[in-house]
Parts: C-alpha cells; sequence; structure tokens
C-alpha cells in the first residue's frame, strides 16, 4: 500500500480497464478503496459483519455492472454515493429491520477515540474530548466532517454522495466547524484528520 492516496488519474485508468474485463485493475481500486469504504459503511450500520458484507457487495454489484456504468470521472466518490445508496436501501429491506436496526434509516456517523489518530504525547490528552465534541454533533453535520476530513472528500463530491445541495453542505460544515472553533479545538481536528489519512495509508 502506498503512503499516500492514490490520485484519481490512476482510479480511472484502472476503472477503464475494468470496464473492458480486467479483473486485476478492478482488484487494484478493491485494494486501493476498501478501508475507506468499509469504515464508512461501519458508521452507517454500526456492524462489522454488516459493513463488510455491503462492501463485498458493493464491489460484486460494479463489475457485474461495469459495462452499462459507463466512464467515471470520480471514480471515489462514485464508489461512496453507490455504497451510501445500497446501504439506505438496504436499511429498509425487512430482513434488516428484522435484525433491529431499522432505526438506522438516517444514518449516524460515531467518531470514537480511536480514530482520532494521534502521534505526539501533547495531543493524546486531547484525543477523547475531541471524539466526543464530534459525536455531539447532529447526524448530518458528522458525515460531513467524516467525508470531508477524514476521507478527503471535497464538497461537490459529499453533496453528491449524501444527495443534498451544495450550499447545504457547506452549511453544515460550517456549524460543525463553529462548535469546534468555540471549543478551541478546529486546528486539532485539522491536524488529526491529516493523521489519520497518512497513517491509514
Amino acid at each position: 500500500m502506498n503512503d499516500t492516496p492514490l490520485n484519481n488519474d490512476q482510479l480511472s485508468l484502472w476503472w477503464r480497464q475494468a470496464r473492458e474485463g480486467d479483473d486485476h485493475a478492478f482488484g487494484c481500486i478493491h485494494r486501493e478503496l476498501f478501508n475507506g469504504l468499509y469504515n464508512y459503511s461501519e458508521k452507517l450500520l454500526q456492524d462489522g459483519d454488516l459493513a463488510n458484507d455491503a462492501v463485498q457487495e458493493l464491489f460484486v454489484r460494479l463489475w457485474t455492472k461495469r459495462e452499462t456504468i459507463g466512464e467515471l470521472r470520480k471514480v471515489k466518490p462514485y464508489f461512496f454515493t453507490a455504497l451510501r445508496r445500497q446501504i439506505l436501501n438496504q436499511l429498509r429491506n425487512l430482513h434488516l429491520r428484522e435484525l433491529k436496526i431499522s432505526g438506522l434509516a438516517k444514518p449516524d456517523i460515531e467518531f470514537s477515540p480511536e480514530e482520532i489518530v494521534v502521534r505526539t504525547e501533547e495531543y493524546h490528552s486531547l484525543k477523547n474530548k475531541i471524539a466526543l465534541l464530534l459525536n455531539e454533533l447532529p447526524k448530518r453535520q458528522k458525515e460531513v466532517i467524516y467525508l470531508h476530513y477524514f476521507e478527503d472528500m471535497d464538497y461537490t463530491q459529499i453533496a453528491g454522495i449524501m444527495g443534498i445541495h451544495y450550499q447545504s453542505v457547506l452549511n453544515l460544515t460550517q456549524k460543525a466547524l463553529q462548535k469546534l472553533r468555540s471549543a478551541d479545538l478546529l486546528l486539532l481536528l485539522l491536524s488529526l484528520s491529516y493523521l489519520y489519512r497518512y497513517w491509514r495509508h
């Protein structure tokens, strides 16, 4: 695995090759995106096994439909959008309701202290505080913060993934950041989210 996230050009190249039947190229996409998709899925479903199944099902479905999907200008946001839509559909399914998770029809991101990656002692004592503060945010604010700062999505991509207007993403972000700023934790969030993305890769 590379030390830095792969650029979109390489992902787009792999996707073009996959559309032509290159399963190795599709495997490269799987390797590059799986962890991020799994983390996002686990947060929405709050169950590791269900999250793994959802992501695996996504890859199988996209491989099967690859020829009809067409060219993808932004591969990673497309996969995240498809995963979110799939999960929301699954949450309305009778089988998942029988598993008593139907109450998650509106996804609710939850941050854990372990995800607030720290590499220096002066940050260590603050990771619980910032995780608690993030978890106090409304659901959609948490999802925007997670996608932007922990999955490195821009606001246009987030709007597409969540199915909301671009301005709504900006408003949600501003409200969330204002709360962090008022607690003097905004700079810490920026630092820790960078470390999270760096060390995960």
